[in-house]
């Protein structure tokens, strides 16, 4: 019986995997766009696709999305995630709706420097693992995360 169960979730998998050009991590999907834009337009984006800026809730999440980056770029570009504090300073969420439950800031941040920092970007400083709030209106990459 386990054998039986274990082929027919296999199967289901099969078919409930991500589309063409999508990357399948853990339930979920990720595109990473290799497009710059400000981070509205990033989401925008990924809402057109039936998805949301990509979040993250564990250190292996988050160096899997580093590593779709650089696997995309040959380096580790400043790229938008789904994180944002613009209703309240200092309170972070994820565009998902998900539970904000992990993130390895870089070292100082998130500081809203000029009192206008408001999105999550991953790889500030390239391979060193960095994650920084800065100003929305930056032009970076973006990545799509949705469910599987």
């Amino acid at each position: 019986a386990p054998l039986f169960f274990s082929c027919l979730g296999f199967v289901l998998l099969c078919f409930t995997g991500c589309p063409g050009g999508w990357t399948q991590y853990g339930t979920r999907c990720f595109y990473f766009y290799n497009y710059q834009t400000e981070w509205v337009d990033a989401e925008r984006n990924c809402i057109a696709l039936g998805a949301n800026l990509a979040s993250f809730h564990s250190h292996s999440e988050y160096i899997f999305l580093k590593n779709l980056v650089r696997a995309a770029r040959g380096s580790w570009d400043r790229t938008w995630v789904g994180g944002y504090d613009a209703v309240k300073e200092g309170v972070w969420l994820w565009s998902d709706g998900s539970n904000f439950n992990y993130c390895q800031w870089g070292s100082g941040e998130p500081n809203n420097q000029g009192g206008a920092e408001h999105c999550m970007e991953i790889n500030l400083k390239g391979s060193s693992e960095y994650v920084n709030d800065e100003g929305c209106s930056r032009r970076s990459f973006f990545i799509c995360a949705k469910n599987a």
